[in-house]
């Protein structure tokens, strides 16, 4: 089983790490601000990128070197008609943030083509701000006949605009690599006041019908058999032929296989299932239905709140299995675009099957991992922030699936696990090294990209068992100086109100014996009648090593707080 989590850029991930041609699905939703507002993704002058939150992603995208060097790598690739649809928006849209989203997700996105099976498909998860922009953009990659679907997800359940009509929801562009890919019919079921209507009681606690009359013909005509009159009826003159769906076999138990279609009909009409009415156009297939069974799922994935009891066979409301993950959801990680499991494992369901090989490329915080390792697919996500990778490595892998062991049944590559892969992170991303390293004492990591007055992270507690306080974090990766400790001292007095003036020092390399006595005399704090150092020192090694720091009554963050095994619904396997 390939499962594999891996930190950096997935434009040189992909092409280092992932092989051509071996992924079955792809999801991905890259981010995007969806409440910026519209007029400044097309302002060139004066926009800077918005702080990146906690969670360490960039969700506005600026014209900077990495557009520009995007915009000229794609000069290069093997696709004529990509390089001139990106160099025609250039030209319309200039240097702006929308111009620098687009080549970066076109550069992408002719990546993940070439990981994909010819059999393989892809979900794009996009804002409609964009997604008309990105349609084109996978059409000059896939071919504008590989478009299978736009499917409409609500997001929310509303949003107070008060100028327009309120924007509810997302799309998701539906494409595959070839004519020939993996598509499980899903279904969605029937409403219980559809099957009172048109379906009658059988007398055995289920519910047949004579409703559909057209069940057995397709739309068309044939030359062939299909295309003939049986028992005197004619398909031809009314633009259709006969055609079987296949599930009926299931529910017959019968195996029509070397059958010709008036054979099938013949079989179906002896055993009972097909009545001919010369009142009716057609003959009528008599059909039972079950929870579960009914008709091919629409392009609009709406849950309806307060539907509980209308769908048929379930307590369950309209696409429930889909919805928007309230403020207060169980399911919440406090992460930022969260998608829920259910929407993920519609996904998968339909378009892979057991064993297959789904990659996330923005894998955030990991419900494509959990919904795939749960319908037992394989994986890989891959995602820019290394916060997001420890918590899909705690809260997705630790938590939902305890007996997966790390470096065993799943692998993460470009995190450290060693002093070396700790030194190497921090001379190639001072912030990613910080951020890895508050979380890997149980910390939250500061969300401000440059001056964070000291503060690289906080980590809670709770004397009094009730109130959270939050002891303050600082990382160095390189050449300690013989005031960081004094500054750490400072910084922890300042926030003495919620800190109690507790500070940590991270360090990648270890502290004088000088420093070390300036954090004893920084003197105790007393909780509960025991006593706990003020300012403590952890180096890189004592990380690795499992030890962490000593506070009264520590708590994890909720994100990182292991839960039950997801029930999200969908993901009942």
């Amino acid at each position: 089983m390939i499962r594999k989590l891996y930190y950096g850029d997935n434009a040189k991930i992909m092409p280092k790490h992932v092989t051509t041609e071996t992924i079955d699905l792809v999801y991905l939703d890259p981010p995007f601000n969806s409440d910026a507002d519209y007029n400044l993704l097309f302002k060139e002058d004066g926009l800077s990128p918005d702080e990146a939150q906690m969670h360490a992603f960039k969700d506005t995208w600026i014209w900077d070197t990495a557009a520009a060097e995007a915009y000229l790598d794609i000069q290069n690739l093997d696709n004529d008609r990509l390089i001139e649809l990106i160099n025609a928006l250039k030209t319309a849209f200039g240097q702006t943030p929308m111009m620098a989203y687009l080549v970066h997700m076109a550069l992408r996105l002719s990546m993940i083509h070439k990981t994909l099976k010819a059999t393989g498909s892809l979900y794009l998860h996009c804002d409609p701000k964009a997604s008309h922009y990105l349609k084109m953009i996978l059409d000059t990659i896939f071919g504008p006949t590989m478009f299978r679907s736009e499917i409409i997800w609500r997001r929310t359940g509303a949003h107070n605009k008060t100028q327009r009509w309120a924007p509810i929801h997302d799309v998701i562009l539906f494409y595959t690599k070839s004519d020939t890919y993996t598509w499980n019919r899903p279904k969605q079921p029937y409403m219980a006041g559809h099957v009172k209507e048109h379906f009658k009681p059988d007398g055995k606690g289920g519910w047949r019908t004579d409703y559909y009359g057209n069940v057995l013909t397709g739309s068309g005509t044939r030359t062939g058999l299909s295309g003939k009159p049986w028992k005197g009826i004619d398909p031809t003159p009314k633009g259709r032929h006969w055609a079987i769906p296949g599930e009926i076999w299931t529910e017959v138990g019968v195996d029509p296989e070397g059958m010709n279609q008036h054979q099938k009909l013949d079989l179906l009409f002896d055993l009972g299932f097909i009545k001919i009415d010369p009142k009716a156009a057609w003959p009528m297939y008599e059909m039972a239905v079950r929870p579960g069974q009914g008709p091919a799922m629409s392009d609009i994935w709406a849950f309806q709140p307060y539907t509980e009891g209308t769908v048929f066979g379930s307590r369950a409301g309209i696409d429930s299995d889909v919805r928007w993950l309230p403020t207060r959801d169980q399911e919440r990680l406090g992460y930022p675009t969260q998608k829920p499991l259910g929407l993920l494992a519609r996904i998968i369901a339909a378009s892979s099957n057991k064993g297959d090989l789904v990659m996330d490329p923005f894998c955030g915080c990991g419900s494509t991992v959990e919904a795939a390792e749960t319908l037992e697919r394989q994986w890989i996500g891959i995602d820019i922030s290394p916060f997001a990778i420890q918590l899909i490595r705690r809260r997705r892998i630790e938590g939902a699936f305890p007996h997966l062991r790390f470096g065993i049944d799943y692998q993460v590559d470009g995190l450290p696990t060693s002093m070396t892969g700790a030194k190497a992170l921090a001379a190639q991303d001072k912030k990613a090294f910080e951020v890895w390293a508050v979380a890997a004492i149980d910390g939250l990591p500061s969300g401000k990209k440059s001056a964070d007055g000291g503060i690289d992270g906080k980590l809670k507690f709770k004397p009094d068992g009730k109130i959270a306080k939050h002891a303050v974090v600082s990382v160095k990766g390189g050449i300690l100086k013989a005031d960081d400790i004094r500054s750490l001292i400072a910084v922890a007095d300042r926030e003495k109100a919620s800190s109690l003036g507790f500070g940590v020092l991270v360090c990648l390399n270890p502290p004088t014996a000088k420093m070390r006595a300036d954090a004893t005399g920084a003197g105790v704090v007393e909780v509960a009648g025991a006593k706990y150092q003020k300012v403590q020192f952890f180096t890189v090694e004592d990380i690795l090593a499992g030890k962490r720091p000593r506070l009264p009554f520590p708590e994890m963050p909720d994100v990182f707080k292991k839960a039950e095994k997801a029930t999200a619904p969908g993901l009942d396997v």
